[in-house]
């Protein structure tokens, strides 16, 4: 895999093992994908107030340190865990499994398309596009062909990811998928301020209950985020999955020190109910923070629920973007 100039990241965020990397930049923005680590966005920095604000979690960290990795995996085919009727969920599992066609197939948690290599297909300044193929270590767990791509791109204040999934024309009916992104935003976003007095808000009316394993329940409640609150009376080391959305999902992160940010989300499509469309979860007492936002659900590929139905040889398009305001 080709190598590309490192031409922006600050020397005390870089590590000896560092993977290949590739940059785009706009006014007020800069972001380093890393093909070799799921084509996810590792680092995602804008101005405020005259100097570089590193927002993500762990950003470029890629030494091996326990805990949460942060930064901003892809999550495909599957978001959250799934367990078959006779697995016990577990919280501590990585995933288990699913049933399909009479065979029992692995499926990690959150999927395997972050854990893979993605080719870069084309860069410039401003946008860079990847994609990820099916092998045949894909289809032991997950037996259908695809194309993933994911399109960076960077604009004034902001950076977009447009996911665009395509089912191969030879599938033998439609592929079943949900996806996600766990990006994770440091707490506080400006150093020296207060984690707690930061401010989460979005428009969510519903909340899917969930039991052992992150395992939704079939039970919701009303729940919602707006106007503001404080992310000290956020408890989310438990994920708090969102949805009833009247419009295009978005959430806004708010640092008292004048920086926030708006991410927003716009699908081609969505499942109908349940659906969770933000898996509000992390610990800003400890440093991060992450909205996660989603076109799926926990135990989905049992379920049969919370999952994207895509005939063959058709595409699905999935659209994120972190916007910055500074004051």
């Amino acid at each position: 895999m080709m190598r590309y100039l490192i031409c922006f990241a600050a020397a005390s965020l870089m590590h000896a093992a560092d993977p290949a990397v590739v940059r785009i930049e706009a006014d007020r923005v800069r972001a380093t994908i890393v093909p070799e680590k799921g084509g996810e966005m590792g680092s995602l920095q804008t101005r405020h107030r005259g100097q570089w604000i590193e927002t993500l979690y762990r950003a470029m960290d890629y030494s091996d340190k326990p805990g949460w990795t942060g930064k901003a995996p892809f999550l495909w085919p599957a978001t959250g865990r799934n367990f078959p009727k006779d697995v016990k969920p577990n919280e501590e599992a990585r995933g288990s499994a699913w049933d399909w066609n009479g065979a029992r197939l692995p499926m990690p948690i959150h999927g395997f398309a972050r854990d893979l290599p993605w080719k870069v297909e084309t860069k410039s300044r401003r946008r860079a596009v990847l994609t990820l193929r099916d092998s045949e270590s894909t289809r032991k767990s997950y037996p259908f062909g695809f194309r993933l791509a994911a399109e960076y791109t960077a604009a004034a204040g902001a950076v977009s990811i447009l996911y665009t999934v395509t089912a191969d024309e030879g599938n033998s009916g439609p592929m079943p998928f949900s996806a996600g992104n766990h990006i994770t935003f440091n707490t506080p976003l400006v150093a020296g301020s207060d984690p707690l007095k930061m401010t989460f808000e979005t428009p969510s009316t519903v909340e899917y209950l969930k039991a052992a394993g992150g395992i939704p329940t079939g039970e919701k409640r009303p729940r919602s985020y707006a106007p503001a609150v404080p992310l000290s009376q956020i408890q989310a080391l438990t994920a708090i999955s969102l949805s009833g959305y009247s419009g295009d999902p978005f959430m806004i992160l708010s640092d008292p020190a004048g920086l926030s940010l708006r991410i927003s989300q716009k699908a081609d499509s969505a499942p109908s109910e349940p659906v969770v469309r933000f898996n509000v979860w992390g610990d800003p007492r400890n440093g991060y923070f992450s909205p996660e936002p989603w076109v799926g659900l926990q135990n989905s590929f049992n379920l049969r629920q919370g999952l994207v139905w895509l005939e063959p040889g058709r595409s699905w398009k999935w659209k994120i973007e972190i916007a910055a305001e500074s004051k």
